[in-house]
C-alpha cells in the first residue's frame, strides 16, 4: 500500500517538468524569442501549479491520522 511518502515523491517527481522546460528553452529557444517566451511562461505556470499542489499536500498532512 502506498503512503504519504510515496505521494510526496510522486509530486516531487512531477515537479521535474519545470526543470525539463528550462533545459529545452536553453537549448532551442535562444534563436527564437517567441518560443523562448512561451517556454518561460510555461515554466512559470507549472512552477506555480506545483507550489500550490505541494501546499495542499502539506495542509492535508495536518488532518491525516499519523
Amino acid at each position: 500500500m502506498k503512503d504519504r511518502f510515496d505521494l510526496e515523491q510522486a509530486i516531487m517527481g512531477c515537479w521535474c517538468v519545470v526543470d525539463d522546460i528550462k533545459i529545452v528553452a536553453e537549448k532551442y529557444a535562444e534563436d527564437n524569442d517567441e518560443l523562448g517566451n512561451l517556454l518561460l511562461g510555461l515554466q512559470a505556470i507549472y512552477q506555480l501549479k506545483f507550489e500550490n499542489l505541494f501546499n495542499i499536500y502539506e495542509e492535508s498532512l495536518k488532518s491525516w491520522d499519523l
